[in-house]
Parts: C-alpha cells; structure tokens; sequence
C-alpha cells in the first residue's frame, strides 16, 4: 500500500464498497463475479482473457471473494502491467519507427549487440537464441513486450 496515497487509498476503498457485500461478521468483501464493473468505475477494462486471470489470482483461495487488502495488491500489480506495457510499447515504437506493426529481428539483434558491446561472443549469442534472434523474422508487439518485460 506505499505506493498509493491516502487520497489514492480513498478513491479505491470508494470504489471497493460500491459493490462490495458484508458476511456474516460484518467483513467487507467484494464477490470476484463483480470485479470487471468496479475496476472500471477506477479506469481499468480488461479483456475477458485478462479478467479470467486476475481474478484466478486475486481469488487465490477460491472462496469467490476478494478482501480489501487483496483488492489494493491487485490495483498495485494492474497498474505495474500497464507501466510495463507503456514502457515496453515506447521501446517498440523507437525500432519500429514506421509505424509497421512490427521490428525485424536483425534490427533488434544489431540494437542488443551495440549495447552489450564488451560482453563476450558467447553471451552475445546466448542472447540471440534465447530470444530466437537468429533469423531475420518479423516480431510483433506482445512478443517484445514478452521479452522487454521477462529480461528485467
């Protein structure tokens, strides 16, 4: 929770008792069938695909509900993806700067070796075969963003 503000921490639990129902306790919870309109209601609108795996995650213990404290860790893991897209998108743009779709594999491989210019031959082409960089093929956006976000 460091990450966010109070204000930030306002606006959330706002959000989070909008729709969120109380147990038998008093607890507040939020059912994860409702997680796609609240994340909404915060600027977020995941794919189906997307929805089906955070909620996997968000609900670890299967019960259906999500607390507050697991609902703040989700917003904090959503918002972390989209920097990560953000940043992975910009680095794509800057090698496909014709506004392709795509960055050719030589050119990135070319860009990869410029900066690890002292490293060894051999990490070089370690490199380039863990990131299939051998032949000169098209790679597309979620492929960079897959390797852009599993080097760091």
């Amino acid at each position: 929770m460091d990450r966010f503000s109070a204000d930030q921490i306002r606006e959330y639990e706002d959000a989070f008792c909008m729709f969120c129902k109380y147990d038998k306790e008093q607890k507040s919870y939020l059912p994860t069938t409702g997680l796609r309109d609240m994340l909404k209601t915060i600027g977020f609108n995941p794919t189906d695909e997307q929805l089906e795996k955070i909620t996997i995650e968000a609900d670890a213990d299967g019960n259906g509900r999500m607390e507050f404290h697991e609902y703040i860790d989700l917003i904090d893991k959503l918002i972390t993806e989209e920097d990560e897209t953000r940043e992975a998108r910009d680095s794509f743009n800057a090698f496909d700067f014709l506004g392709e779709g795509f960055v050719a594999a030589n050119d990135l491989k070319e860009a990869l070796f410029y900066i690890m210019e002292k490293a060894s031959e051999e990490d070089k082409q370690n490199i380039v075969k863990h990131f299939k960089l051998e032949k000169n093929r098209k790679i597309e956006f979620e492929e960079f963003k897959e390797m852009i976000i599993m080097k760091k």
